[in-house]
């Protein structure tokens, strides 16, 4: 007759290290996005000392020119209403979704972040944020899942609060907005600027499958190999 007691202690012993296995497999960040796809944003509205130019903005598009490992090329092009160029057209900067760089400068609040991230995950560079949501919304037609991301600063000078919404399948950026008041409670002074996504390519683009790497999986073979060993040890001092 089996040692259920035994099974139990394994099936216990199996729980717990399946347990310190999955935190580490919690999170992998990986791009969601491949050479040729693009985003174009509009709808730039600005208000407030500093963003009086804002309204005067066409579009804004990022390009991805290469994907390499963990990092992203976005060729940023954009135009005035008035059909002058941007400042910084024509320029590319390489994120690494890893790590939160940019060109390998730390940097928050970029236009693209990893794939396929839930609530409460990290947003690299680390001990930075984390998603504070994730839902359903609907862009140019599109059901898509996203991630949300708001940000508080507060400083003697000043109250700023930003919302970033990411495409989950993506990573990229679909709208922003900001709101910073002064704080000075004599003469309170308000800015704001908000976009959002005009036209991509993203949307009707397969993403790419969620994958474990490598050591992940040697991991979790290890945890099964240790149960079926401890399994046939039984059987046999049973027979």
């Amino acid at each position: 007759m089996p040692n259920f007691k035994y099974l139990l202690s394994i099936f216990f012993v199996t729980v717990i290290l399946i347990a310190l296995t999955l935190p580490v497999i919690a999170v992998d960040y990986n791009p969601g996005v491949n050479v040729g796809q693009n985003i174009k944003y509009g709808n730039f509205i600005g208000n407030g000392q500093g963003f009086e130019t804002f309204n005067d903005y066409g579009f804004l598009q990022l390009q991805i020119t290469s994907v390499s490992g963990k990092e992203v090329t976005l060729l940023s092009t954009g135009q005035f209403k008035n059909g002058t160029v941007l400042p910084g057209d024509g320029t590319k900067a390489v994120w690494n979704i890893e790590t939160g760089t940019q060109d390998g400068t730390p940097s928050t609040q970029g236009p693209i972040i990893a794939a396929n991230l839930n609530q409460g995950d990290p947003i690299p560079p680390t001990n930075t944020y984390s998603v504070n949501q994730t839902e359903n919304r609907l862009y140019l037609g599109s059901s898509r899942t996203v991630n949300i991301l708001n940000v508080k600063i507060s400083t003697p000078d000043y109250n700023s609060t930003l919302t970033y919404v990411y495409d989950k399948p993506s990573g990229m950026l679909l709208e922003s907005s900001t709101h910073t008041s002064t704080a000075s409670d004599s003469q309170p002074v308000a800015s704001s600027y908000s976009y959002s996504v005009i036209e991509t390519n993203i949307f009707s683009s397969a993403s790419k499958p969620i994958s474990l790497k490598t050591e992940y999986i040697f991991a979790i073979i290890i945890v099964l190999a240790i149960v079926v060993v401890a399994i046939a040890v039984l059987v046999k001092r049973k027979k």
